[in-house]
């Protein structure tokens, strides 16, 4: 029997064994983490369909109605809410959603049971039954087991079969639905479940020119393969480029397939136009089952730029299935996740394998560059489709040096292929690898990419990245270089292009980390803050970073080259730490940057400068204690989750006070703190690492849902009455990779 015959119709493994039991007290009102049959972490989702907001003091768009979890691998990411509706993203070329729904964050799905003449609908937060049903999320799996219908119990798992190399990776899910007859009669029904074909590129419906973009959808079905090919529209001539070049608009998208993988009686796939044009990709199963007979089929839905590409896609999943285990492929997804066996703590064991298989499915492969990165997610790539920026997939592909080096080295290399010759590196690109300018000018991704390359060496000492030679951008016409001459050209245009201002510090430019610096001075005239404002961030940045590269080099490669890079940073770096030093005075913590040749931060403390300026090694213990203890007080006290942003939040319109760059926590800026506090005091770090959890936001704000399995970029100060939420999205990769990082550097101590 062949694999893709193997399953019956009768006979196989029930259910419920595979979801967990909940303690007799759940510890929130949304769900419970538990362990899985693979020894994965999973979370059982028991909160409302749909959530609604425990206050009315908190808007719902901070609450999303329908909570979601990410499932994917490098060529694939799929977002699967708790109403059982799916996304399907390709971020391959261009951030596009192919099922797009009628709502700009959604995707089109159905699915319902026909039992004894009663018809359900099972997806969306309108169906009685996903409001029933139970909901299990794991590393590559999704998992819906719905209440008896007519006596007819439906569970429906979706699995993501990982990713085990950069580039590779299977661009498709396996639905795998099993039927069972509980009652004490027979029943006859229909199982339906189809997938909207309607591609849109995200970017394109936030453009001024979206009007013109549209795609026709072609579906064809050939025996047990339904699939709709896009065709791109060009209203316009030179809308799209060629196929193998830079473009912002994507004018060559892939095609949504559906295949049926097992030969089961009465199960049927379709491919179906309504009429106003929609296109659905389906499957139709019609049953009759006797009292408890069960009846399994499997579907794969994917997408392929190419006809040919589907076939081994669908054989790489059937390969690696097991028996009629769902979820499929764990015994593969417990090969990716390290096991952290040494942690004794099974809390935080748990927590820490969860941010490594959220990492892995988050991962995506780019054509344009060649490369896997984890790209920021939230709205920038999930909603916006902007692939943004490069200090985040720097600082995302952190804990990747010690999990998956091979992601941490893919990472550094697309950084230098979204750098130009003169050193200076994209912030972002959307589309095909279009990668414009913008009026954000900031002034730090050189130091993000040192910091990565300096973790990667300090922890792999893998040195064939300096020698390797790779491309500028943008390749079609830049050339290239070896990494060592990727790092030269970046330390010129930190030292001589960025710059140093008045007070010997590094130059702001519009923006730091911070990009609300550029929309604060509406009333200031832009060259002047271009020109005139230093940053204690980028120069407490700059003081450690150097340093550590200057190291790693002198450690790792020999060559002349080399030499005078090193002798470039150290000189570099020694200018800025006597800056600084002198700056800061006898004050009880640095600056925050000097705007427009005003001092900022003088007399409240701002974190952003803090965190770096605990790890520069000329500062003595004595002193780090006694910053740490002024940002305990004026950062940390009251505050559940971490130090927030600024010591006395301003009013200004669109950013409450306590909220985001406006005085929010940010994990970001906190990962920095940890580590440096951690040179003199161990303890207080890992109490600092746990504050920031999953497990503390669910102690903390047990009602909400956000924050429980993943999380966005910033998160609202205790200060407000949205303390805890953000209003952007999750899944951010920074509420993952930064306590990922710092377990895992922590653990080295």
């Amino acid at each position: 029997m062949s694999r893709r015959d193997f399953v019956k119709a009768a006979g196989a493994v029930p259910l419920a064994a595979s979801f967990p039991a909940l303690p007799s007290e759940a510890k929130t009102t949304v769900g419970e983490w538990s362990d899985d049959g693979a020894g994965l972490p999973c979370y059982r989702y028991t909160g409302p369909v749909p959530f609604v907001s425990p206050s009315n003091k908190i808007s719902a768009d901070y609450l999303p109605a329908d909570p979601f979890f990410l499932l994917g691998n490098y060529r694939l990411t799929l977002i699967a809410h708790v109403s059982g509706m799916l996304q399907i993203l390709s971020g391959e070329r261009a951030w596009g959603r192919l099922n797009q729904g009628p709502e700009v964050w959604g995707g089109d799905n159905r699915a319902s049971l026909e039992a004894n003449g009663t018809t359900a609908p099972l997806l969306g937060v309108g169906a009685a039954a996903a409001r029933t049903a139970d909901k299990l999320f794991g590393v590559g799996y999704a998992q819906y087991r719905y209440a008896p219908i007519a006596g007819l119990r439906v569970t429906r798992t979706i699995s993501v079969l990982p990713s085990r190399a950069p580039g590779e990776g299977a661009s498709a899910f396996l639905v795998s639905v099993l039927l069972r007859n509980e009652g004490g009669k027979p029943v006859e029904g229909m199982y339906r479940e189809g997938f909207g074909a309607r591609y849109a590129q995200l970017f394109a419906r936030w453009d001024a020119d979206k009007e013109v973009i549209h795609y026709d959808g072609d579906v064809t079905r050939e025996g047990v393969t339904a699939r709709c090919d896009f065709t791109a529209k060009e209203p316009r001539p030179l809308l799209f480029s060629q196929k193998g070049r830079m473009s912002r608009f994507e004018g060559a998208p892939p095609s949504l397939f559906l295949r049926l993988v097992s030969h089961v009686p009465g199960v049927e796939v379709a491919a179906e136009t309504g009429e106003r044009g929609e296109h659905t990709l389906g499957v139709h199963s019609s049953l009759k089952l006797a009292a408890g007979q069960e009846q399994v089929f499997q579907f794969v839905v994917g997408y392929a730029f190419a006809h040919a590409e589907i076939d081994p896609i669908v054989d790489a999943m059937t390969a690696a299935m097991d028996e009629w285990k769902p979820p499929q492929f764990q015994r593969e997804w417990a090969h990716v996740v390290p096991a952290f066996a040494e942690e004794k703590d099974a809390d935080l064991r748990r927590e820490m394998r969860w941010n490594a298989g959220v990492l892995e499915q988050m991962a995506t492969w780019r054509e344009y560059y060649d490369e896997t990165v984890v790209p920021q997610g939230t709205v920038y790539d999930y909603q916006w489709g902007n692939m943004a920026s490069s200090r985040d997939l720097a600082q995302q592909a952190l804990p990747f040096c010690h999990t998956n080096p091979a992601i941490a080295r893919s990472t550094l290399r697309f950084i230098m292929k979204r750098t130009i010759p003169d050193g200076e590196i994209k912030l972002d690109d959307l589309g095909f690898g279009w990668a414009p300018h913008s009026g954000r000018l900031t002034s730090d991704q050189q130091l993000y990419f040192f910091l990565l390359l300096n973790e990667y060496l300090r922890a792999t000492k893998d040195a064939t990245i300096l020698s390797e030679t790779i491309s500028y951008y943008p390749r079609e016409c830049a050339g290239g270089g070896t990494g060592l001459d990727h790092v030269r050209s970046a330390l010129l245009f930190l030292r001589d292009r960025v710059g140093t201002g008045r007070h010997g510090l590094v130059k702001l430019w519009n923006s730091d980390w911070n990009d609300m610096f550029f929309f604060w001075p509406t009333s200031e005239p832009y060259n002047y803050i271009f020109d005139s404002s230093e940053s204690h961030m980028n120069t407490a940045m700059a003081i450690v970073i150097l340093g550590d590269l200057a190291e790693t080099l002198k450690r790792f490669d020999s060559s002349p080259e080399s030499a005078e890079i090193v002798a470039a940073a150290s000189q570099y770096r020694g200018e800025l730490l006597k800056a600084f030093l002198a700056d800061w005075g006898s004050a009880p913590f640095p600056r925050r940057m000097y705007f427009q040749n005003r001092a900022v931060g003088e007399d409240e403390m701002w974190l952003e400068p803090q965190g770096f300026t605990l790890l520069i090694p000329e500062l003595s213990v004595e002193r780090k204690r006694a910053l740490f203890a002024e940002l305990h007080s004026r950062l940390m006290n009251g505050e559940a989750m971490g130090p927030k942003q600024i010591e006395r939040p301003v009013q200004k319109p669109g950013t409450p006070p306590g909220s985001r760059e406006n005085g929010g926590f940010w994990y970001a800026l906190t990962g920095p703190v940890v580590l440096g506090v951690a040179g003199f005091d161990r303890e207080a770090a890992q109490t600092m690492l746990r504050q920031m959890t999953f497990a503390n936001f669910s102690k903390h704000f047990p009602a909400y849902w956000t924050g429980q399995w993943s999380a966005s970029d910033a998160l609202d100060s205790s200060s407000l009455p949205t303390e805890g939420l953000s209003n952007n999205i999750p899944y951010c990769a920074h509420s993952h990779a930064w306590p990922l990082y710092l377990y895992l550097r922590l653990s080295e101590l």
